[in-house]
């Protein structure tokens, strides 16, 4: 959304040019007096009609604005903006204020694989209760579901057992092998973080997880997937998949496996 503002170009330049002189010399009241206007200038001319623009959108009180600042604008200090005076509200009191140095990178990090954000995988817990109904009479495991599915309880349990079965969200890097991860709830696990661990002779991962197995297209020849990369963590043998599973399918291939 772009919003033109009450001031010409020239204009933002000497108020710029006179925050960044008050900057340097910050100290006495006379300094602080003039900050000040400063700051209400930016309230009126630049923040307030972005603001008024916004409640008409609907947007609600309190709600994050993304802030991308260009030119003389990016040395403004437009989240202290206000007017300052005894009950009249400044930028900090209606909204939650962030910059990002450009739309690509905000675009970018959005995009980016969230546990919150991700679909439910509503057969995780009857994949693991098969699991452990063929596991449990056998050997001891670990189990962790849900909130007890941290990076740290899984550093733990990878200390103590030699199988693996994971069921959650895979995220493959095509261009950087150890920043491969599985989706944890605190953080991503990543391909780095198993290799430092302290495993001893890790024998066999089953990965019920998407698109465990799929290369890059521009280097078909180089086996570059998390399937690969948990060989070379030292697992024997790896079961991956080539592309998005249907979580009953999964289910019903842990139950036949």
């Amino acid at each position: 959304m772009l919003i033109a503002g009450k001031l010409d170009f020239s204009t933002h330049i000497r108020i710029s040019f006179e925050f960044q002189s008050l900057a340097e010399q910050f100290g006495s009241s006379d300094h602080q007096c003039k900050l000040v206007d400063i700051l209400h200038k930016l309230w009126t001319h630049i923040v307030d009609p972005v603001v008024q623009a916004l409640r008409e959108l609907n947007v609600c009180l309190g709600s994050r604005i993304w802030w991308c600042s260009t030119a003389e604008f990016m040395l403004l200090p437009l989240h202290a903006a206000g007017l300052y005076e005894k009950k009249r509200d400044n930028l900090s009191d209606i909204d939650i204020f962030s910059y990002t140095p450009t739309l690509a990178t905000l675009v970018h990090v959005r995009q980016q694989v969230s546990r919150d954000a991700s679909s439910e995988l509503k057969c995780v817990a009857f994949e693991l209760a098969v699991v452990t109904q063929h596991v449990g009479p056998i050997v001891s495991f670990t189990s962790l579901e849900d909130g007890n599915a941290t990076i740290d309880s899984a550093l733990d349990a990878l200390d103590h057992n030699q199988w693996l079965h994971l069921a959650c969200c895979g995220m493959p890097s095509r261009t950087q092998l150890f920043k491969s991860s599985f989706a944890m709830r605190d953080r991503p696990l990543m391909i780095r973080d198993i290799i430092r661990s302290n495993w001893q002779n890790p024998q066999f991962a089953f990965l019920s997880t998407c698109h465990t197995t799929v290369g890059n297209k521009k280097s078909p020849d180089e086996s570059i997937h998390l399937a690969a990369a948990m060989q070379f963590c030292g697992f024997h043998s790896v079961i991956g998949s080539m592309w998005s599973v249907d979580n009953e399918v999964a289910r019903q291939v842990v139950s036949a496996f």
